[in-house]
């Protein structure tokens, strides 16, 4: 068994340093040829990544972050948020700092009810948003919840998605109808 554990690893040893070998040596051959495509890929990619959405009339269509999630800015009463789409989340969440962001003070709220969150059990204000605009799409009293805990992205969750004709994931790509 110790023999074919070490015979295992030296294999993937060579394989990752003749694989690091090869992409050395392709780099120095390439001169400025090479360094010119190497320059236009890293622009098609910050393209890309600078294109993350667009919209039409009735839809939007988001392309999936480096981390696989679905992110979009939707205005909350006229103030623009960053928002992680979460149709595991039964609410739309916001996080301390978009609720201030957006006139309501975390500090007077009652925080009366309990969520269960990947990270446990936590207290929440539930507060109802006068208006919520995604891309061309204006929804209006729509059930949220302010958490207690600072987030680093607040969540559209299903108090608004089911509210939208429809949604479907494809590929690195989610398509948000109206």
């Amino acid at each position: 068994m110790g023999t074919t554990l070490r015979n295992i690893f030296l294999l993937l040893f060579f394989a990752i340093l003749a694989t690091k070998g090869i992409e050395h040596f392709a780099d120095r051959g390439l001169g400025a040829a090479g360094e010119r495509d190497r320059q236009a890929a890293a622009q098609s990619a910050a393209a890309y990544q600078a294109d993350e959405s667009y919209a039409t009339h009735d839809q939007l269509v988001l392309r999936s972050s480096r981390n696989g999630h679905f992110t979009l800015e939707a205005e909350v009463d006229g103030t623009p948020i960053d928002f992680m789409v979460d149709t595991g989340a039964t609410t739309v969440v916001l996080s301390p700092a978009d609720a201030s962001r957006v006139g309501l003070n975390p500090a007077t709220l009652d925080y009366n009810a309990v969520f269960e969150t990947g990270n446990g059990h936590t207290r929440v204000a539930l507060v109802t948003l006068d208006e919520l605009t995604i891309g061309s799409l204006d929804l209006y009293d729509v059930e949220a919840a302010v958490i207690t805990k600072p987030m680093s992205m607040s969540l559209l969750g299903m108090s608004a998605l089911e509210r939208l004709d429809g949604y479907e994931v494809d590929g690195n790509q989610m398509i948000l109808r109206w």
